[in-house]
């Protein structure tokens, strides 16, 4: 996903979603990491005193190029360039949410979209 407008949307998005959730004290910055291909990783970091700011990345080939750089758990070592990612997957650390969006479809990138993950991590849907 190259289109940062799109990206920057998600994000917004994504932060008013979740944002109610948390205690008035937690911040969530966002470290983006678009692909040239499809799809983009996002590195959404939760704590005390964390400012709500969003930095881009320079971009990388693909999502999986990206994955080899990020510090994450949801994939091991091995082959990561053989793995295909569809839709959004969710990774939930500590202090962390890694979300790998392996497609442009724009639903997955929309308001609706951004609503959608945040519920699958809360199990609680969003008001509006």
């Amino acid at each position: 996903m190259k289109d940062k407008k799109t990206i920057q949307g998600y994000v917004n998005n994504f932060r008013r979603y979740l944002a109610p959730r948390l205690k008035p004290s937690i911040g969530l910055s966002c470290k983006i990491f678009p692909a040239e291909a499809e799809g983009a990783v996002l590195e959404f970091t939760i704590g005390p005193s964390i400012s709500n700011e969003d930095v881009f990345e320079v971009p990388k080939d693909t999502v999986n190029s990206i994955l080899k750089i990020v510090p994450q758990r949801m994939i091991g070592g091995g082959n990561i360039g053989a793995i295909r990612f569809g839709g959004t997957n969710i990774s939930m650390e500590p202090n962390r949410i890694v979300l790998i969006k392996g497609e442009d479809a724009p639903d997955l990138w929309s308001d609706q979209g951004a609503r959608n993950d945040v519920e699958k991590i809360t199990g609680t849907q969003t008001k509006a």
